[in-house]
């Protein structure tokens, strides 16, 4: 007669370690997102409740603000901070300036990144190893701060819009 060896683990026997097994995996990983959503949301109000104390001050009247009334709601609400502000050129001319630079910057470089991307994406483009190799050494090191301006001196743009576009226009 045969003998039969009874096996040292039965199908329920695995089925119940690996049960157990998932559920504490399911715990350890929901500790872990409470963990990350907890560190979340401090990061969260160490940035946001600056910014919400901020827009609450430059709505309230300058006196709130001086007697330091205002917390996170504005205190007898004014725009007087805005039309002071406005009526500044300086500070109009900076915000048209950074409206311009925005979008003028951003069209010419989405322009120059695409003519350059889409070749590039080609398998049979001649080159196209050695020019994505040159695009990814400039993206690791550039050139610096002097050779360019010594670079945007010599091409004659100094004290132009051009100055702060066009050095910038293809960002790898």
């Amino acid at each position: 007669m045969v003998a039969t060896v009874a096996p040292l683990h039965t199908n329920d026997a695995i089925r119940a370690r690996l049960r157990k097994r998932s559920l504490n995996t399911v715990l350890v990983d929901r500790l872990f997102l409470a963990a990350i959503y907890v560190l979340l949301a401090t990061f969260l109000a160490i940035v946001l409740l600056p910014l919400i104390y901020i827009v609450a001050s430059s709505l309230s009247s300058p006196q709130a603000v001086s007697a330091g009334r205002v917390g996170l709601w504005p205190v007898d609400f004014s725009l007087r901070g805005y039309e002071v502000a406005l009526r500044d050129p300086k500070i109009v001319s900076g915000f048209l300036n950074s409206l311009f630079y925005t979008t003028a910057g951003t069209l010419i470089s989405v322009v120059l990144t695409i003519a350059v991307a889409f070749p590039l994406s080609r398998v049979d483009f001649f080159g196209g190893t050695l020019i994505t190799k040159l695009i990814v050494f400039t993206m690791l090191f550039s050139g610096g701060l002097i050779p360019t301006y010594m670079v945007v001196r010599s091409m004659g743009m100094l004290n132009t819009p051009w100055a702060m576009i066009i050095p910038n226009a293809i960002g790898v």
